[in-house]
């Protein structure tokens, strides 16, 4: 995959109408997008599909790219908002459970890594303010009562905004990981 930074530039210049920007600009996204609509539905036929109406979507409002914004992370938010789309498309039509991707646990020493990680990221999380642990909160517990009391652009731009902050926490203490 290309680097963020070229990533952002593909999007600003077809945001700008240049066309030549638009296929490597998806064919460095889609095996992001499809990674990430995998762990998040555990079905990779339907988090193809996912992936592929999300990038639709995205490049059909490639206007609304906002240039001082990172291209991968506004390309997996609207991943993000089509697999919780599919996922309680599935629950009110009584298909199958909600599917989670498998853990896989290959020794000790794995799982001690992975719970000191998970950890640490609680802890960086509990250091934003409070409104940004709202809004992140709400969104990984599917919790709608905050989006029902907010505009759909303002709830996007406020969890946008607390990943971005939630990120640079992290890399300024662990690094870029």
């Amino acid at each position: 995959m290309a680097d963020r930074a070229q990533l952002t530039a593909w999007m600003i210049a077809a945001a700008e109408g240049d066309r030549d920007a638009i296929d490597p600009l998806f064919h460095a996204l889609w095996p992001s997008a499809v990674s990430y609509a995998s762990r998040m539905l555990g079905d990779r036929s339907a988090a193809e599909d996912c992936a592929q109406t999300a990038l639709t979507r995205m490049f059909s409002h490639l206007d609304h790219f906002d240039p001082a914004g990172d291209a991968l992370t506004w390309t997996l938010t609207h991943v993000m908002w089509e697999c919780r789309t599919a996922r309680k498309s599935r629950a009110r039509r009584a298909e199958a459970p909600e599917a989670t991707a498998p853990v896989e646990i290959t020794d000790g020493r794995t799982t001690l890594e992975d719970r000191d990680q998970i950890r640490a990221a609680l802890r960086e999380l509990e250091q934003l303010e409070p409104r940004d642990i709202e809004v992140i909160a709400a969104t990984l517990l599917d919790d709608d009562s905050l989006r029902e009391r907010l505009t759909p652009a303002t709830y996007r731009k406020r969890l946008e905004r607390a990943l971005a902050r939630l990120r640079t926490a992290w890399k300024d203490r662990h690094g870029a990981r």
